[in-house]
């Protein structure tokens, strides 16, 4: 066994039925997590443990191997849910969805949504016909291996957590069209390569990157998807909460890791 592997959930396939933090943004409630750039599954656990609602596992910043996602999935998904950060929408519709899922993550995360194709295609491939195209492999993580395969078919459109990034000038000018596709949970604005695609890298209170981050926010709420964006401090997340944000990101692993050794040895 892989020393950085925990063990095994006794749960055969997920741990936790439903998907919490989907109910509890339904519920008008507000979601907090982070992303996990070390791949450590000892590193996803003990986040999972901190009150987190969920855990990003990062495929688009960091290298994974679909095996390692699932032994981080299995070891975050019974205090937090598992959500998979694609590399790609080209990724999404290649089997990453497909294989993430299956492994028994509670949603995915696509990046670069740019245009209404773009979320079709990413909605398609996270849910199964006649909804969408993912593939329904009998033997899977998901579906306890077969053992609840009609319960997991009938269930896991509902709660599959399905959020598109738009991070460009391209998306923001779209947000509308593209927020209006059937199946977008979320709307997570990507303000680091949302401030450079604008000119302006880094200066997310320029107020050409506030507008677009607003734009986003508007579109979101006309078509009852959930906004999301980074809160990367209690400040910045009370007011965005209290704008009406509801799914947040506080940040990655490895920099709660160096912040806290750099303020221990400031002390």
């Amino acid at each position: 066994m892989d020393d950085d592997t925990p063990t095994e959930n006794a749960t055969t396939g997920n741990a936790t039925a439903g998907n919490d933090t989907l109910r509890k943004l339904d519920a008008g409630e507000a979601v907090h997590g982070a992303w996990l750039l070390s791949g450590s599954p000892r590193a996803g656990e003990v986040l999972s443990r901190t009150g987190l609602d969920w855990i990003g596992i990062d495929t688009e910043h960091a290298t994974y191997s679909p095996e390692r996602v699932e032994s981080v999935v299995r070891a975050v998904e019974r205090d937090a849910t598992p959500i998979v950060r694609l590399p790609s929408v080209e990724a999404a519709v290649a089997g990453a969805a497909k294989r993430a899922l299956d492994a028994g993550a509670g949603g995915v995360i696509v990046p670069g949504v740019e245009r209404v194709a773009d979320a079709e295609r990413a909605v398609a491939a996270a849910t199964f016909p006649p909804a969408g195209e993912r593939g329904a492999a009998g033997t899977v993580r998901a579906n306890g291996y077969g053992e609840r395969f009609d319960d997991y078919l009938g269930s896991a459109n509902d709660d599959t957590l399905v959020v598109v990034q738009l991070e460009s000038r391209t998306a923001v000018d779209r947000a509308t069209e593209i927020l209006a596709v059937d199946g977008i949970d979320v709307a997570f604005v990507g303000e680091n390569d949302l401030s450079t695609a604008l000119g302006h890298p880094g200066e997310k209170g320029h107020p050409t990157v506030v507008d677009a981050v607003d734009r986003v926010f508007e579109a979101a709420r006309a078509n009852g998807v959930h906004p999301g964006i980074a809160g990367r401090t209690p400040e910045t997340m009370r007011e965005r909460t209290d704008r009406g944000f509801r799914f947040f990101l506080l940040g990655a692993e490895l920099s709660f890791m160096r912040r806290g050794v750099e303020a221990f040895l400031d002390e």
